[in-house]
């Protein structure tokens, strides 16, 4: 399992957008379970509305969790992705 916290600096948060752009990206990795955490909630980072449920706001700190054969390819895929769409500090 490896881990990631983000801190989002993106005045709008995770919103639709990034949400869809991470789910779509995550969904590529067929042998691994991807997860987004937030305020100890843990959801499927393959599922949209489940990503969108965190509320993830400004100044909120969120982690991608992976785990499976390809962990470290899905979890680096993920960040790169996110620092694309948006204003983070890892």
């Amino acid at each position: 399992m490896v881990k990631k916290k983000i801190l989002v600096k993106n005045p709008i948060g995770v919103h639709l957008r990034p949400a869809g752009d991470i789910a779509e990206a995550a969904i590529k990795f067929k042998k691994c379970e991807i997860y987004l955490a937030c305020d100890g909630r843990a959801v499927n980072g393959k599922s949209l509305l489940s990503i969108l449920s965190l509320g993830i706001k400004q100044n909120t700190e969120f982690e991608i969790i992976c785990d499976g054969e390809d962990e470290e390819e899905a979890l680096q895929a993920i960040i790169d992705l996110v620092n694309r769409e948006m204003d983070i500090t890892e």
